[in-house]
């Protein structure tokens, strides 16, 4: 039986290719991650990053909630079940609803995002 190392090994000629072995050396001495925090640190980029996160809670915690408020609360109020199968299955259909409205409001509010300015050598004179 092989062991764990050798389950995860990867092929012999996977750090080979330039590019995967020079961006390895990259990282390891320190240019990959502290180029990838310069990078976050820009205002847009931050920007950006802040929304990814804010959607990823949401995505986590909103549908969560509603199938949590209408298990225990909104279902039993508005409807009557027959057994606890049902109000399951109307409080997922509900979680599934916030998370494609999650989903929805990420992609308008990216899209609604303005065009990078040019800098100012690339923009062409008004004369």
């Amino acid at each position: 039986m092989p062991t764990t190392q050798e389950m995860i090994s990867m092929p012999a000629n996977t750090f080979g290719i330039p590019a995967i072995a020079l961006a390895r050396a990259r990282w390891d001495t320190g240019g990959g991650s502290q180029r990838l925090m310069a990078i976050l640190r820009t205002p847009d980029n931050a920007a950006a990053l802040r929304q990814l996160v804010v959607a990823t809670n949401a995505m986590i915690a909103l549908p969560l909630a509603t199938m949590a408020l209408c298990h225990y609360v909104l279902l039993d109020q508005l409807f009557s079940f027959r057994n606890a199968n049902e109000k399951v299955v109307y409080s997922g259909i509900a979680g599934i609803c916030v998370v494609q409205a999650v989903v929805v409001w990420f992609v308008v509010s990216a899209f609604r995002e303005g065009p990078e300015p040019a800098p100012a050598a690339a923009r062409p004179h008004a004369d």
